[in-house]
């Protein structure tokens, strides 16, 4: 049985991702690119929101979620106005072969990034260990777990 959510709100940050090439499905906010967001509410797994996003957004009919989350490490004044609302970030795994979306749940617009792009500093991301965490999981490194992450 699945953990569920703390009784507080969950905010899940959902990247989809591109094994090869090794890509991830981001959303422009003008200043930064962000995976789309979930709200899960209190005693829900995030993993089974995560799945139910992903079959919705993506028609993804059986969704693989990453072992590696990445958590927050630290309250920063940003997050503390949110107080009560935790976040994670889980990548969600594009089977290979499956068509890659070109949109999500957000009316902003969404590119295919390739990571090398974002390790190269070329794009901005929120979280902005998204390309460490990314390549890590993909090229090994990064053990299964949680992990923290500067939000």
């Amino acid at each position: 049985m699945e953990p569920t959510a703390p009784l507080t709100p969950v905010v899940v940050d959902l990247a989809l991702v591109n094994r090869s090439p090794a890509e991830v499905l981001l959303h422009d906010h003008t200043s930064f690119w962000q995976p789309p967001q979930v709200w899960v509410g209190g005693g829900r797994s995030c993993r089974a929101a995560v799945r139910d996003a992903a079959r919705r957004w993506w028609e993804l009919s059986d969704p693989r979620v990453a072992e590696s989350v990445g958590t927050p490490w630290s309250r920063t004044p940003e997050i503390t106005r949110h107080s009560g609302v935790e976040r994670r970030l889980l990548l969600v795994l594009l089977p290979p072969g499956a068509p890659r979306p070109h949109t999500g749940p957000a009316v902003t617009p969404a590119s295919w990034w390739p990571i090398t792009r974002l390790l190269a500093g070329d794009v901005i991301t929120r979280p902005a260990e998204l390309p460490a965490f990314l390549d890590g999981y993909l090229n090994g490194w990064l053990p299964d777990g949680q992990h923290a992450l500067n939000w």
